[in-house]
């Protein structure tokens, strides 16, 4: 198993931009001590909540663009989460729950676009206390499809968190629902989108954890009976409820895990079943992606890949640690990690 570290493809611009909200997020980064630190975040999370009031998401959407490094992106992001999601007094907090799903069909096959029994949902998340026992909370059936979701401004956030008045109307626009369709197999991405009502001082009314607890099975169970469709093989893997903007990264991050294990997985039967020794190759390529190439050892020539486009929050030797962890799993031992950033790579098209 190598050791080598994967290097990040990301490119940033340069540190010395002139811009506000880059030079006081670069600010947070350089203070000396905890309270400096405290302090700058303070002034830098007031001036993004004067600007989401005004509705200045343009200012907030380039200077993320102008982000010189990963660290600074980050802090920058978190900054404009707390000015969007914490409010005085009752306030709404919009969050959502991630849904992958990995389906298999030998025909073309559509999906349900949503939950019927949202009453069921949503006792069955209070039940096993992901929503508070008396809390105003509201889960919507609809699945919606990450683009739907992504549309959603952190202005527009930042007004319902203000302005909504309880949970039970949802979101005031029309969240349009997406089937997924099945051709053989694919793993696709689908938000659960809710509404709970914080009261002042009182503890939070949604369970925000970074991983699903003893709930999951329950509601794997419950979403698979809800999207049961003919000839359709079908896991649905619900991820922990977050704020909608944790959430949009979360959902993300978790569709491509899901599909590099199902990706690996299938491939390291297909070789062994073959009597093939597996090799694997991870490299960084140009264009900000990771590509994971698989192979075996007596035809190296005949290889398949998957590619993982890095988001601005990715953290490349997570995404790594988690891969050489399910390689140790799979007891596969030859893995090389490419030690320089490669060239944009280009499929190779038959004639």
């Amino acid at each position: 198993m190598s050791t080598t570290q994967l290097p990040d493809p990301r490119q940033y611009p340069d540190a010395n931009v002139s811009n506000r909200l880059i030079h006081m997020t670069q600010a947070v980064l350089a203070a000396t001590s905890e309270a400096e630190r405290l302090q700058q975040r303070d002034a830098l999370q007031q001036v993004l909540v004067d600007l989401l009031a005004r509705d200045e998401v343009l200012v907030l959407s380039v200077a993320l663009n102008m982000a010189p490094s990963r660290p600074a992106y980050q802090e920058l992001w978190l900054a404009m989460r707390a000015a969007v999601e914490q409010a005085p007094g009752r306030h709404a907090q919009v969050f959502a729950m991630p849904v992958v799903l990995v389906a298999g069909s030998r025909q073309r096959a559509t999906l349900p676009e949503r939950i019927t029994d949202v009453d069921g949902l949503n006792a069955l998340l209070r039940t096993h206390g992901v929503f508070a026992a008396e809390a105003e909370v509201f889960l919507s059936g609809k699945l919606l499809h990450p683009d739907e979701v992504l549309a959603i401004s952190p202005g527009q956030l930042y007004r319902y968190t203000r302005q909504l008045a309880d949970a039970a109307r949802g979101l005031p626009l029309e969240l349009s629902a997406s089937a997924v369709t099945v051709r053989e197999d694919g793993v696709f991405l689908r938000y659960l989108v809710g509404v709970a009502m914080r009261e002042a001082g009182a503890s939070a009314p949604v369970r925000i954890e970074p991983q699903v607890g003893a709930w999951g099975v329950p509601l794997m169970k419950f979403l698979g009976e809800q999207l049961a469709t003919d000839g359709v093989t079908l896991f649905p893997i619900a991820r922990a409820p977050a704020p909608l903007m944790q959430a949009m990264v979360s959902g993300n991050q978790a569709r491509l895990t899901v599909a590099l294990q199902v990706f690996a997985s299938s491939l390291l039967r297909k070789l062994r079943s073959a009597g093939q020794q597996p090799r694997v190759r991870v490299s960084a390529h140009e264009n900000n992606e990771i590509h994971f190439v698989m192979s075996s050892l007596q035809q190296p020539a005949t290889e398949d890949r998957f590619v993982w486009p890095l988001a601005p929050l990715d953290s490349v030797p997570g995404i790594v640690q988690d891969f050489l962890l399910l390689m140790e799993e799979c007891q596969v031992e030859n893995v090389a990690i490419d030690a320089t950033i490669q060239p944009e790579w280009q499929a190779r098209v038959s004639s």
